[in-house]
């Protein structure tokens, strides 16, 4: 008997769109309640907001012309994309684009290359057991949000990645409290842009962010008064130049650990409250987890390196998780000259983008696009995604660096929480997708916790 299909929630899409300043009322709220049905069907959506142009390119061989064959026109990200993350990560190898982004990307990636990646392995299952020592501590007790408790332990990893196991679990709570609250007070639609008003015109909004992005780059700096930087990421703060000059100043220095810390906690914290949801939501799916799990690993065992390519189902849920709830699902850029893009002239500076959200629910790429479906990503699965149509770490020259430590973090994670614990959502919390830079559940996820009686 073939299950019922299994339709995780997503906001219902508009038939019509309102007025513009309806529309900026939306978007700065969750952008996701903005998107028409015609939407997730279309091959290019022209936007026209207060007389400025937005172009979404959403088909793979469009995504490939914008994103890779014409990276040296759109290798920048858009403005607001800058405006956004500035305050945090200052000019970071995240916003920062010609040739200071190719000697910083240089200067990083050996330290994230996935043939290195077995020297953090051990920091997954250290905090991974953490965490469900928490939980099941926390079992049998009132619904607990999991959402924070999983930013905590993501950004926990990446400090003890960078800063060594002497960094106090206190300083990964004031990184994802002071992330939360940046978050929820950046703008979502830069207005002030869109007004063409300068960046410093205050806002209470933009106050409160400043004031949150202040605190973040003071626990990096006070992170890098305590603490010497690990042998794969000392390398970035000692990288010279051709000419001898020293690549990072501290200024820089404080920058590229502000976005390795935010981009490596933030994306894979959401990536797991959405898997352990979606996979504690669909019986068919966590048996069948469960079930690969006990084969590897056999009666209890947390995942070792060698394990992970043998965790087929796992990679292939975490990435139809990736699909449907893209943590970063908007990469936007700004056009460096003019520019065409089909029947459309993009002046220099225009932003055009891609929604992965849109893009990964394309009705004209993905049969059922909005189901959750893990099959569609296993190695025998009759139809493969086509290649550009499943981008949830970016893609062409910036596609995410940490893209291979996310995925090993996470195939060690939801093994060893999912064989420790159930978890049920609270009853009368409706779970929905908000986005703001990246893509959490409105409200956090409160969940129900039980213990299983297995350890890992």
């Amino acid at each position: 008997m073939t299950a019922a299909p299994f339709i995780p929630p997503f906001p219902e899409p508009r038939e019509s769109l309102p007025g513009a300043f309806e529309m900026i009322r939306l978007l700065r709220g969750n952008i996701l309640s903005g998107f028409l049905a015609r939407s997730y069907q279309a091959e290019c959506i022209p936007l026209h907001l207060l007389g400025r142009r937005m172009i979404i390119v959403n088909t793979p061989d469009l995504v490939r012309d914008i994103f890779v064959l014409r990276h040296e026109v759109y290798g920048r990200k858009s403005h607001y994309m800058e405006r956004a993350l500035a305050p945090v990560i200052g000019e970071s190898l995240f916003i920062n684009h010609g040739e200071v982004w190719r000697e910083r990307r240089d200067a990083l990636s050996p330290a994230l290359h996935p043939a290195g990646l077995a020297q953090f392995h051990a920091l997954f299952i250290q905090v991974a057991g953490e965490l469900a020592a928490d939980w099941e501590a926390a079992a049998g007790g009132p619904a607990r949000d999991i959402a924070p408790d999983l930013a905590i332990a993501t950004a926990r990893i990446v400090m003890l990645a960078v800063f060594g196991p002497e960094v106090a679990l206190a300083a990964a709570r004031d990184l994802a409290a002071a992330f939360a609250i940046y978050q929820d007070a950046v703008e979502s639609i830069d207005l002030a842009h869109l007004l063409g008003l300068p960046a410093w015109v205050p806002t209470p909004q933009s106050r409160r962010a400043r004031r949150a992005a202040r605190d973040i780059r003071a626990l990096i700096e006070d992170l890098l008064r305590r603490h010497t930087l690990t042998a794969p990421f000392a390398r970035l703060a000692h990288a010279r130049r051709d000419d001898g000059t020293l690549l990072l100043d501290h200024a820089a220095l404080v920058d590229e650990i502000g976005m390795m810390l935010l981009a490596g906690s933030e994306t894979s914290a959401n990536a797991l409250a959405w898997a352990l949801y979606l996979a504690t939501s669909h019986a068919p799916t966590l048996d069948r987890l469960r079930g690969e799990w006990q084969a590897v690993l056999g009666d209890g065992r947390a995942p070792e390196a060698a394990d992970l390519p043998a965790l087929v189902f796992t990679r292939a849920m975490v990435q139809e998780t990736l699909r449907l709830y893209p943590p970063v699902a908007i990469l936007s850029r700004q056009a460096m000259r003019a520019d065409r893009i089909r029947r459309w002239e993009v002046r220099k500076g225009s932003t055009v983008a891609c929604l992965p959200w849109l893009l990964q629910r394309n009705a004209l790429v993905w049969d059922a696009p909005h189901e959750f479906r893990p099959e569609r990503f296993l190695p025998d699965a009759p139809e493969k995604p086509p290649r550009f149509a499943h981008i949830p770490f970016g893609l062409g020259p910036r596609v995410c660096a940490g893209a291979a430590f996310g995925m090993a973090e996470m195939l060690v994670l939801l093994p060893v929480l999912l064989r420790r614990l159930d978890f049920t959502i609270a009853p009368q919390h409706r779970v929905m997708p908000k986005l703001r830079l990246t893509l959490r559940p409105d409200g956090g996820l409160p969940m129900l916790l039980a213990r299983r009686g297995m350890c890992a």
